[in-house]
This record gives C-alpha cells, sequence and structure tokens, in this order.
C-alpha cells in the first residue's frame, strides 16, 4: 500500500493516518500483516527508527514490549537504541516505510555484558603483558578486548600446551589457533572492558574433517573431460560439481583467498589448507567445508559490485573453518540430529542440488547458515580480516542491500536466505562497524580493483537465482 509524500509524515494527523491504515484494511490487514526483525541502526525521532535503508514507524497505538525467557514485558519506546534486537509486527507502507502495529524487543541479547569463546586467528600482539598481567588488549572474535589489573587471567601457554606435547612452549611460543574463553561489557570507545579471559587449547585435530570421511579432489569428468570437484568416500565417487573453464577467474579468487588467509590458520593442530574453487551454481552463495575448501557459486560472482565485498565473503567463510563452527552445530544440536546416510549417485552424474547432496552427507549448515550466534561470529571476524587487510568493510553491509533490493522477500539467496535474514545480518554488521570502531575513517580504504573488473569481464553474463 503506497500513499504519497504528500501526506502528513508528523504529529496528531500521522498517527491519525496510519491508524487509519491499519482499520481501513479489516480482514485483509490481518492477511497482509508480515515480520521485519533486524537490529535497529538509527534513530530518527521519537517514533521513527531505521534498520538499515527500511523505517520503522511507530504510533501510540503500537504496542512495544520486551521479550525474554520468561516471556513478553512492557518496554518504553523511548529506550529504544541503536544495537537492539527488534521484530516488528505490521504493515509496509512503501518500499522503505513500515509501520509497526507491534515491537517486540529481544532482551536476551544484553549489550551491558558481552561472552563468548573464539580461536585466534592472529598473533596477539600484546601476549607477553597479558601473561605477565600488565595492561593490554587482545584483538579476539572480532573485537578489542581492554585488560587491565582488575582483569582475571588464566594465561600460561606453556601450562596449556602440556596437553599436546608437540606444541612448541615457552617465551616465544606461538599463540594462534589457540582457544580463548572471555567476558567482558562495552566501552564508549569501542573497546569491551575484558573482566576474564581464559587461554586454552587449539581444537583437536578432528574437528577438520569431513564427515563419512570425505575427500574432496579436483579431477576431470571421464566422460565429458571437463573440471570437476568430485567427492570421494574411498574410491566410489559420490557426486560431481562442475568447475567453471575460465581459468583466469579461478585464479583470481584463489590468489584473492590466498592473501586473506588469517594467521590462525598456522596454528591449527590439523594443518589447514585453504583450497578456493568456483563452481557453476546460479545461486548466491559461497560454502566451506570443515576441511578448508571454499565453494564459490558463478551466481555469487555474478553478484557482487566490487573486491571489498568477495573479500568479506571469503573472510567470512575462513572464519567458520578456523572457529570449528561445523563440529560445535554437530555437538549442539546433537539431539535434534538423526542418522545421516550418503545417498551416492552415479559416477557419470553431476550433483543437482548442492544444498541437498551436503545435508546428506552431514553438513547442510555449510549451504543453509549456521546458528545465528554462529553466523554473527563469522560475520565479526569477517569485518576484522577485511579492515586489517585494508578493505572498506560498509562494503559487507552493502552486499545485504543488495540482495534485498534483488530479492525482496523471496527466499533466493542461500548467504543471505531471505529478505528478513538479509536485514538482520546487514543490520547487524552495520551495528558492528558502529561499536567496535566508532572513529572508523574508511574513505581511503580500498573498495575496488582492477584485477575484480578483469574478473567479471571473463567471467562474462551468468544465470543468477
Amino acid at each position: 500500500m503506497y500513499f504519497p509524500k504528500m501526506f502528513p509524515r508528523r504529529g496528531y494527523c500521522r498517527v491519525l493516518l496510519l491508524c487509519a491504515v491499519v482499520c481501513m484494511a479489516g480482514k485483509e490487514t490481518a492477511a497482509n500483516k508480515v515480520k521485519l526483525q533486524g537490529y535497529l541502526t538509527a534513530r530518527v525521532d521519537a517514533n521513527t527508527f531505521l534498520i538499515l535503508d527500511d523505517r520503522i514507524e511507530l504510533t501510540a497505538a503500537s504496542k512495544v514490549v520486551g521479550k525474554d525467557d520468561a516471556g513478553e514485558h512492557p518496554f518504553k519506546a523511548e529506550d529504544l537504541a541503536p544495537g537492539t534486537l527488534v521484530e516488528a509486527e505490521g504493515q509496509w507502507l512503501d518500499k522503505h516505510r513500515f509501520f509497526a502495529e507491534k515491537l517486540s524487543v529481544d532482551l536476551r541479547e544484553d549489550a551491558k555484558k558481552i561472552h563468548g569463546t573464539a580461536y585466534l586467528q592472529e598473533e596477539p600482539a600484546d601476549a607477553a603483558k597479558i601473561a605477565a598481567g600488565e595492561p593490554s588488549e587482545l584483538k579476539l572474535d572480532g573485537y578489542w578486548l581492554a585488560l587491565d589489573a582488575n582483569t582475571k587471567r588464566a594465561w600460561n601457554p606453556a601450562k596449556v600446551a602440556e596437553s599436546f606435547p608437540a606444541k612448541e612452549t615457552g617465551p616465544g611460543t606461538a599463540l594462534a589457533g589457540y582457544h580463548v574463553k572471555y567476558w567482558g561489557a562495552p566501552r564508549k570507545d569501542g573497546r569491551i572492558a575484558a573482566e576474564s579471559v581464559e587461554l586454552g587449547p587449539p581444537a583437536p585435530a578432528d574437528d577438520y574433517k569431513m564427515p563419512h570421511n570425505l575427500e574432496v579432489v579436483r579431477a576431470k569428468d571421464p566422460q565429458t573431460g571437463i573440471d570437476v570437484l568430485e567427492f570421494r568416500q574411498g574410491k566410489k565417487v559420490q557426486g560431481r560439481m562442475k568447475l567453471l573453464a575460465e581459468r583466469s577467474v579461478q585464479e583470481y579468487v584463489s590468489h584473492l583467498g590466498d592473501s586473506l588467509i588469517p594467521e590462525g590458520a598456522k596454528g591449527t593442530r590439523k594443518p589447514i589448507e585453504f583450497r578456493f574453487f568456483v563452481v557453476e551454481d546460479p545461486e548466491i552463495n559461497a560454502e566451506s567445508l570443515p576441511d578448508g575448501t571454499l565453494l564459490i557459486n558463478t551466481g555469487l560472482l555474478g553478484a557482487l559490485e566490487n573486491e571489498a565485498q568477495l573479500a568479506f565473503v571469503l573472510s567470512h567463510e575462513m572464519a567458520h573453518v578456523l572457529q570449528v563452527h561445523y563440529r560445535r552445530e554437530v555437538e549442539e544440536t546433537r539431539g535434534s540430529r538423526v542418522g545421516l546416510t550418503i545417498a551416492g549417485v552415479a559416477s557419470s552424474l553431476f550433483i543437482g542440488n548442492a544444498g541437498l547432496f551436503l545435508a546428506e552427507v552431514g553438513i547442510a549448515s555449510s549451504v543453509n547458515g549456521h546458528q545465528r550466534e554462529l553466523e554473527n561470529q563469522a560475520d565479526r571476524l569477517g569485518l576484522q580480516n577485511v579492515i586489517e587487510h585494508g578493505y572498506d568493510p560498509r562494503e559487507a553491509p552493502n552486499f545485504s542491500r543488495i540482495i534485498i533490493s534483488r530479492y525482496g522477500n523471496r527466499t533466493t539467496s542461500k548467504l543471505w536466505s531471505n529478505h528478513d535474514s538479509s536485514v538482520i545480518r546487514g543490520s547487524f554488521l552495520t551495528v558492528q562497524l558502529m561499536r567496535e570502531y566508532p572513529q572508523g575513517q574508511w574513505d581511503a580504504a580500498r573498495k575496488n580493483a582492477k584485477a575484480f573488473q578483469n574478473m567479471k569481464d571473463d567471467l562474462g553474463p551468468v544465470k543468477i537465482m
């Protein structure tokens, strides 16, 4: 339903107008109600908020509640602030105007405390100071942690390394790849005032194994001679994916990916060899497998606008591997999982549905997305990685705008799987930049490169679904 800009936008008339929208529609309104979920990225006025480019408009008739494990509670609209995760129920008034009859605030995402667990993706610059109890900083999990005299520390690399003697210990011990638990509170400058940090060992080598002892091997199709990726279980080929024949595109993506590999890849108990393959698939998606294999769809390359966006996607997918998200998801959803079997296809056939195939072999999350907590972690680390490599991090949420603009409410993209999740992802990235890099100046950061444009030219027009 569209209303021209000549209508009043503020005050009593605006309240009457928006209430009339609800009343006039009657039964049709109830049928057309939709939900929009995301993080508030700005406050326009007392009753108007932004989630990316969408204006969420409230009236005196709107119901605002807070939701936690105990249920719903009254919540004051004046307490809403950027960074809050909300769910708005109502109707679209225009392309980017949403009237919220009800706004639910997720109180479980308490911004006053931040805690989590992560594997170090780079060598801590202040490792010696942290161990000595001195004031220091730790870049971890997409955050900057500030440690002071009040920070509780369990940080003894030599003691931790006793559980895996093959690891070198001593003053020069490399900590990239080690596990850290942390707890803290955000400061106004974007740093996290660390209340506690605890160092643990790297992930077990088995966490990087493919399920069912699968291997991903580059080969040639025996009938057509085209380049393919084979999913092998022993000597048996379970499926094949077509590789893009344009070698220059493959080489460009591999070169860019190699340049973005975090230091943490060198500290894992099982050596991780990141491999980047462009596969012929029209869906806007990229998949990371537990062993470090990354599949980049032609549909994704066709939709991207610049190198900074591709750098973020690759960094995000590598974070899934280095943070052993496949293993975490298996353990955290074990109770709801069923036995998995490999369907197996004839060795002369190609995988027609990558999502279905990977689900059958137990790694559906590689295509369909991980739990939001894990996706948020990969997003934070993806942002951190592109910033460290000189790219403009604002292109990460801009990519979500591409998906929203292209698909609207359609559930087409797997990487940004539908309109609502695209809004959640894009608004989360925007809020993360606001919180962690409040002084960030990105105008001089890299956005594009001639090599990217050459890749797009060589790629040519591709089917995008």
